[in-house]
């Protein structure tokens, strides 16, 4: 009986302290959205060691600040989308990286008018001040401007990780 009773009054106190340390634990930081603003710069030739070309690059404002730049593989085109794999930096003002993004998307170009694209993604690298953020999904989605037909110019759009 007496076992009972400790028990009983044992373990509020127990759930009272062990159960706001594990909400702490799986907290998740607060999601993340940035405004970008990009322009093609493919022309440039410029690859990474996995062979991506550094396609566009431009600057994200919000609550990440930066240089934003999109390394590319090559595409694989099925009529108006193309679908592509990419690697995804943000740059502080220094050049180091912010954050590093591993994504998925689709691009479909429609005829006469600017392409929309979408992809999605997860967060592979980060600076100190973003730690928390491995292993969060993203979602990157914009349009693009082509200058001439087939020749991509320059866009917008946003970034989100959750």
């Amino acid at each position: 009986m007496k076992k009972s009773i400790c028990l009983l009054l044992t373990l509020p106190l127990v759930l009272a302290l062990v159960l706001p340390a594990m909400a702490l634990a799986k907290k998740p930081a607060p999601s993340l959205t940035g405004t970008t603003e990009y322009d093609f710069v493919g022309f440039l030739g410029q690859f990474d060691d996995e062979g991506r070309l550094l396609a566009w690059e431009g600057t994200i404002t919000g609550d990440i600040e930066g240089v934003i730049q999109w390394w590319m593989a090559v595409p694989r085109a099925t009529g108006q989308a193309s679908h592509y794999d990419d690697r995804c930096l943000i740059l502080d003002a220094a050049g180091d990286l912010v954050l590093g993004i591993d994504e998925a998307g689709t691009t479909t170009v429609r005829h006469g008018k600017n392409s929309v694209w979408r992809a999605n993604g997860v967060v592979t690298e980060a600076s100190d001040e973003f730690q928390n953020w491995i292993g969060r999904q993203t979602h990157n989605s914009g349009n693009a401007t082509w200058s001439a037909p087939g020749v991509p110019d320059h866009g917008s759009g946003t970034l989100r990780v959750n």
